[in-house]
């Protein structure tokens, strides 16, 4: 919060400055009132008229400063692109730095929570943290400035007991009509479809959160950026449209004072009402009443946006962001020594096991003895309870493997985009060569999805979402690959062609490949180098 408050200093500054500016504004009125008072009478048509000229100016620019201090309210408020960084160093809260680091964030604490209670704090408490928490304390200190700063004026320059009748008459003059016109309800209409469309992106990239790496995380960075900055951009037209409504409403409510005033002054000098009346009829300009409701109703927010801040701060400073060294190539084998993992009632113990390079695997077992466990043990996704899995003899954990290991499942992420930006992760991985991999393990079906149109991948038929799946996996060409049932939605003729590729492409060749496959038929495994067993007798390779 503190660092929110720090990238948006000048803009709230900024607003501090021109609400106190027409704060003193508001100030001088009761001056001229006393003046016009006390020496009316005695004065020319001429004073009288420039007294009341400069009353109307005063008021004037107070409805411009108050234009600049929501033009500024809105500028602050465009700042929420800019200032949820997921990290200890940053305390904030805003949009685009919660993609910034999430690459550094462990999977098992972003896994603690689900992707609605993501989009629910990025479109609705952030939001309201800037609503309920960040406005209430400009507008308290608007409130103080006007209490003081009036206060003072009235009580040592002009009179206390025109103070008195002030604070007397403020009781009947709290309310100020506010014109709201229809173009600043369509500008807030545009504003919030596009926000919806905003959080359909964000759940759509936070979906595909296993994709980002080292090698994709810049691009997806830009994919982000994109509609976040469509939508900061529609966020600030809305923001300018209300400045101009509210400056249009503070104007012709200032006219009306104005006029009042005119009458007043016009009446007093034609000796048809009392100076008694003419301090009762024009000290309600001021109210001490609203800045003090205001306080109030802020506080009260402010106490009520407790549980959100610490929700929200205690999502964004449960990471640790540790840099680790980049693995790129496997130089001799995985192992795992006597490890361990257990979770409530599920287990896997005391797993020995050799993964050689440039060997090709099929992984076997019933439906939850661990397979996918497996898997997810080597990514991290997964913490072992003991034992330690080591890479070239070093433990796993001590290096960024995200260029060395490609990992599939069968539901790999697909996204609301066109193929090629699927296949590349929006341009992170090469797509050379891509479109004749597809070719060459079938023509006819790869070209059809290479010729459908942008954004409908999401449509594709469960088959054809694992083809593009495999594709992406080819496009990033690391060295070692995970395939988690990586066929079980294609028809048989797909699979054969798309498996068959996998041991004679050439994108393959030298390829630390693992399958889990249910596939047990002996011409289906076969084709592989190794056969690693998950079951009741333990995990072993056969």
């Amino acid at each position: 919060m503190n660092t929110y408050i720090y990238k948006t200093k000048k803009y709230m500054i900024a607003q501090i400055l021109w609400d106190l500016a027409g704060v003193i504004c508001l100030a001088f009125s009761p001056l001229l009132q006393q003046w016009l008072f006390d020496y009316g009478l005695q004065s020319p048509l001429k004073k009288i008229v420039m007294v009341v000229l400069a009353y109307g100016a005063l008021l004037v620019f107070y409805t411009l400063s108050q234009y600049f201090f929501n033009s500024c309210s809105a500028s602050a408020s465009f700042c929420f692109k800019f200032p949820i960084y997921w990290s200890k160093s940053c305390n904030c809260c805003n949009r685009l730095c919660f993609f910034s680091n999430s690459d550094n964030m462990e999977s098992s604490k972003f896994y603690k929570h689900s992707i609605g209670e993501y989009v629910s704090l990025q479109g609705n408490d952030i939001t309201a943290l800037e609503q309920d928490y960040l406005e209430p304390v400009i507008s308290i200190i608007r409130c103080v400035n006007m209490i003081i700063v009036y206060g003072a004026v009235l009580f040592f320059g002009v009179d206390w007991r025109i103070a008195l009748v002030i604070i007397l008459t403020s009781i009947f003059a709290i309310l100020i009509p506010r014109m709201i016109g229809k173009s600043l309800t369509d500008a807030r209409s545009t504003y919030q479809e596009q926000m919806a469309e905003y959080v359909t992106e964000i759940t759509d990239l936070l979906e595909g959160f296993r994709v980002i790496n080292q090698m994709t995380v810049g691009k997806i960075l830009d994919k982000h950026e994109h509609v976040l900055n469509e939508t900061a951009e529609k966020r600030y037209q809305y923001g300018k449209k209300k400045s101009m409504v509210l400056g249009v409403s503070e104007l012709t409510t200032k006219f009306v004072k104005i006029f009042t005033f005119a009458v007043v002054a016009v009446l007093f000098y034609k000796h048809e009402i009392t100076v008694g009346v003419g301090v009762a009829t024009l000290s309600y300009v001021s109210s001490f009443i609203e800045p003090i409701d205001t306080v109030l109703y802020n506080f009260t927010a402010i106490q009520s946006m407790k549980d959100v801040k610490k929700k929200v701060l205690s999502y964004t400073q449960d990471t640790h962001v540790t840099v680790l060294p980049r693995k790129k190539k496997l130089n001799s084998d995985i192992t795992f020594k006597n490890v361990t993992f257990k979770r409530k009632s599920f287990a896997l113990e005391n797993i020995n096991l050799t993964i050689k390079k440039g060997m090709k695997y099929a992984v076997v077992g019933h439906s939850g003895a661990g397979k996918s466990t497996l898997f997810k043990l080597i990514m991290g996704y997964e913490k072992n309870s003991s034992g330690v899995i080591r890479l070239d003899g070093e433990d796993i954990r001590n290096y960024d493997i995200s260029e060395l290991i490609s990992y599939t499942d069968q539901n790999e992420h697909i996204y609301r985009a066109g193929i090629v930006d699927n296949i590349t992760v929006f341009h992170s991985y090469p797509m050379d060569g891509i479109d004749s991999v597809g070719k060459s393990i079938w023509p006819e079906l790869f070209e059809g999805i290479f010729n459908r149109k942008e954004k409908e991948c999401q449509r594709f038929s469960g088959g054809e979402k694992q083809a593009v799946a495999f594709l992406r996996m080819a496009a990033k060409n690391a060295e070692v690959i995970l395939l988690d049932e990586p066929f079980s939605a294609m028809d048989a003729k797909m699979k054969s062609a798309v498996e068959h590729y996998l041991f004679t492409g050439k994108e393959f060749e030298g390829k630390t490949v693992l399958v889990i496959t249910h596939d047990t038929r002996e011409e289906s495994l076969s084709q592989y180098d190794g056969i690693i067993h998950v079951g009741e007798n333990g995990i072993y390779v056969e």
